[in-house]
């Protein structure tokens, strides 16, 4: 079953009544986890059976359904605690301190025509939540074959979660091969009648942006040495903002990505990045750690399991440096050219997606597609998005998607 979220905004203020509940689904989803620590329980389930009727003594007021959700909540809270102990991690015994509550969808009641969700307070008292809609909402409230999950309640909005059976990906009459880069997405495009391209999108106002907020952080913490509580808003609210700027452009990017990808009933070819080791120099880890490269992969993956386009995920090892011609692997991957002894030389990014896609024919992923590597070698640019149409410009960096024919 895939899941996607939505995100509306209230159109009127929260009334009393919610708040009142969202701090009675509060204060059970701590008193579950100081429970659940002291009996060591991580389940929904083993919490429900051991402590409901307690629970139901101490919120006499609250609608059934909402305290099993406090449970799973409370269960969810305490796996990931677990899971950090066991790792050796620093985890202290979680508390919840936001305003929230979590019902599920047989706990709700929602219009999908005007937005209204009916959300139970308890026996005879019922409240009204008008959402803001927009077309964006509408693309998917209008399709009746998507069924509604949980929905999770916070002071200015609402979250309701969509759910529907994953489509059949389609017979890949392509491949694209993409190498992940900081400022980047570097690849190829194969189809069966042998005629390939180079691919690729860029984003060199992601670093830029991170590199801005990042100088506006450290001014602050500088600024306000002497008043931690006001530097750490402030903060919060840069890293806030950093966030909702880096996350739109990673949309956008593997937008055009996808729609690409699904003109040409293309396979997606992505590098399996997990277990990056850290090196010694502390300049370049910071770099490491606030790449984006997990995000975009994760929005490309779940965008194209929603869309039924196949992605497959290889293992990057030795693909900066080793030369699919002859297959030798040089000490150093510097310089934006990689050139090899054997006469093979070419763009060292595009170099790593032909060692990509080849690892992916080797493991039979690539629907058994054959290519000449001296077909790269000759590029013709060909502009696919510009970036005035994907974001907004920045004023050091600009972003867009191009292909390389």
């Amino acid at each position: 079953m895939l899941i996607r979220s939505l995100v509306f905004r209230l159109k009127d203020p929260l009334p009393n009544e919610a708040k009142f509940l969202m701090e009675d689904f509060r204060f059970a989803v701590n008193n579950a986890i100081r429970l659940g620590v002291h009996s060591n329980m991580t389940s929904k389930f083993a919490l429900s059976k051991l402590a409901y009727r307690d629970f139901r003594k101490d919120h006499p007021n609250m609608y059934a359904q909402h305290l099993v959700s406090a449970f799973e909540v409370a269960g969810s809270i305490l796996k990931n605690h677990r899971r950090r102990l066991r790792k050796g991690l620093p985890s202290q015994v979680p508390f919840v301190r936001r305003l929230f509550m979590k019902a599920e969808n047989q706990a709700y009641e929602l219009d999908r025509a005007n937005g209204i969700i009916d959300l139970p307070i308890m026996a005879g008292c019922h409240i009204k939540l008008r959402l803001v809609m927009s077309e964006y909402h509408r693309k998917y409230l209008d399709d009746e074959s998507l069924s509604l999950g949980s929905m999770t309640l916070l002071l200015d909005r609402v979250i309701v979660a969509i759910r529907k059976h994953p489509p059949k990906t389609y017979i890949p009459e392509s491949v694209v091969s993409l190498d992940t880069n900081e400022r980047s997405l570097d690849g190829v495009l194969v189809k069966e009648d042998q005629i390939t391209s180079v691919v690729r999108a860029e984003f060199p106002d992601v670093s830029v942006i991170q590199s801005v907020h990042h100088d506006r952080r450290k001014r602050l913490q500088k600024k306000k040495s002497h008043d931690r509580r006001t530097a750490k808003r402030l903060c919060a609210r840069e890293g806030k903002r950093e966030h909702h700027r880096i996350d739109y452009r990673m949309h956008e990017v593997a937008n055009a990505v996808l729609s690409f990808a699904e003109e040409r009933r293309s396979m997606i070819v992505l590098e399996d990045l997990t277990g990056i080791k850290p090196c010694k120099n502390k300049k370049l880890n910071r770099r490491i750690s606030i790449w984006p490269r997990r995000k975009l992969h994760q929005i490309i993956e779940y965008k194209a399991a929603w869309q039924g386009i196949p992605v497959v995920k290889v293992d990057p090892r030795y693909s900066s440096r080793k030369c699919p011609a002859c297959g030798s692997i040089q000490d150093s991957r510097k310089g934006t050219e990689f050139v090899c002894g054997c006469g093979w030389h070419i763009d060292r990014h595009i170099n790593a997606s032909i060692n990509l896609l080849q690892s992916a024919a080797s493991e039979k992923a690539a629907g058994g597609l054959w290519f000449s590597l001296g077909a790269f070698q000759h590029d013709v640019v060909m502009v696919l998005c510009g970036p005035g149409r994907t974001v907004r410009p920045e004023p050091n960096g600009t972003s867009g998607i191009r292909a390389v024919a």
